[in-house]
């Protein structure tokens, strides 16, 4: 299998798999004093203060979550539940883990404003800041990388313009994390999202930062774990797994050179063929690509005959027939959106890959092509 669909998951990394595997026997309850007990809240303490050197923050500043998405509803509810009064902006091209929560409060009264992209699928910020301007308090609430397009979101800027009106900054950086540097101070954002599998790290694990006196309220009630904000004993395994993940990803971030190496193949070879976000400023994996008159899910299916892993968009909407919010929102036609597949790439990936990728895409494609025109 050549498998390009890393925005999906990632395989799990050597290193971190033998992490996890010598914390087997570390059994204890992390919030019992005995010494088990203590042996696994040293797991979690080391963890902890790796997440933390990741993205430029204090220890004392991690939740660790069930996942990214868990990460994102904390940040999004838990800002809710503390400032009733509270807008909420964001943009319409976010993941659903921040558009479903964001619904649900606009459903019940709470102002929302949903910031549009441009035709490259990139948020401008200085079109953005009057609308930033008009609240006095609220949460602005933007995906640093795209997941479907890779597209990077100006998450300082809006930062800056969201600080000068009180405004909190929370950034679902689930796609960037591993990607491109992350450093919260040099962002100026208040609250971060990221999960462990998405770079190369175990599933069911993820992490919110929240900045040192930042007010947000538990969404779920229970013990005193988490500092309250997570409450339930801890997965050492999997707190471990991500621990390790966010040392390697800080020493192994992806470069472009693949993608670009696909992207021009591609284009070079594959007629009426398209790349969205092209233009932007994008993460270094990640390439969206449209085959004009065919549909993205027989497109990804037929690829799969040929052992190459692609996806249609979102994992978790992979299933969903209709075009994807993301490319529609960037003004492109139903059609033109149906039509386009997602290829991301990690450091595991080859030359030899992309060589032999290429050259069965283009023979999948005009297999496609051929049988609409009979």
């Amino acid at each position: 299998m050549i498998y390009f669909d890393n925005n999906a998951t990632t395989p799990l990394a050597k290193e971190v798999k033998d992490e996890m595997a010598s914390c087997f026997d570390i059994f204890g309850n992390p919030s019992s004093l005995h010494v088990e007990g203590q042996r696994s809240r040293q797991v979690i303490d080391t963890a902890r203060k790796r997440v933390a050197d990741f993205i430029g923050a204090r220890p004392e500043e991690i939740v660790f979550t069930g996942s990214g998405t868990e990460a994102d509803n904390i940040a999004v509810t838990g800002y809710a539940l503390s400032e009733p009064d509270g807008a909420i902006i964001t943009t319409a091209i976010e993941h659903s883990a921040v558009l479903k929560p964001v619904c649900r409060l606009e459903e019940s009264g709470r102002t929302v404003i949903k910031l549009l992209p441009d035709g490259d699928g990139e948020i401008n910020a200085k079109d953005s800041a009057s609308a930033i301007r008009s609240l006095n308090k609220g949460l602005l609430t933007i995906m640093m990388a795209n997941n479907e397009t890779g597209v990077i979101q100006p998450i300082k800027e809006l930062a800056a313009v969201a600080k000068e009106q009180g405004l909190l900054v929370h950034t679902d950086a689930v796609q960037a994390a591993g990607k491109i540097p992350l450093n919260v101070d040099e962002l100026g954002v208040d609250m971060l999202s990221i999960s462990a599998h998405k770079f190369h790290g175990p599933k069911g694990i993820g992490a919110l930062y929240i900045r040192g006196g930042v007010k947000v309220s538990p969404v779920h009630l229970g013990g005193t774990q988490e500092h309250a904000m997570r409450p339930g004993t801890e997965n050492i395994l999997a707190i471990a797994g991500l621990g390790k993940a966010c040392e390697l990803a800080g020493q192994h971030l992806c470069d472009s050179r693949l993608r670009d190496m696909f992207e021009e193949m591609i284009l070079a070879s594959v007629p009426d063929s398209f790349v969205n976000g092209k233009d932007a400023l994008r993460v270094p994996n990640t390439s969206n690509i449209g085959f004009k008159g065919l549909e993205n899910q027989a497109i990804v299916i037929n690829l799969d005959l040929e052992n190459i892993a692609a996806s249609t968009g979102a994992a978790c909407s992979a299933a969903k027939k209709e075009a994807s919010h993301v490319l529609t929102a960037m003004c492109m036609s139903s059609a033109e959106a149906r039509s386009s597949v997602r290829f991301s790439f990690s450091r595991y990936n080859t030359e030899e890959e992309i060589v032999q990728a290429v050259a069965k895409i283009g023979e999948v494609v005009g297999r496609m092509r051929k049988r609409l025109a009979k």
